[in-house]
């Protein structure tokens, strides 16, 4: 839906570390306030996680995997190369 939604292709994939990232490609980077690109696209992912967390009381566990939960403190500032251009 969101890819659709957007013009633009997604997929989970790991990095060097073993964690998933979400990939987002798209020719049109977007912009703050657009509804295509990958700009849109992560807003929308943004938003869907926030009201899953919202629905779930914060603190949801949900997943029910092997994988470590240990994370940095702080993963906002870090962006990827495919977060890269204009807007």
């Amino acid at each position: 839906r969101m890819e659709q939604e957007t013009g633009t292709y997604m997929f989970m994939a790991l990095d060097a570390r073993g964690e998933e990232r979400l990939i987002i490609f798209c020719h049109d980077a977007g912009s703050k306030t657009g509804t295509n690109g990958r700009m849109a696209a992560e807003r929308l992912v943004n938003e869907m996680i926030q009201e899953k967390l919202r629905d779930d009381g914060g603190g949801g566990r949900g997943r029910s995997d092997s994988r470590s939960r240990s994370r940095s403190p702080s993963r906002r500032g870090r962006r990827s190369p495919s977060r890269r251009g204009g807007g």
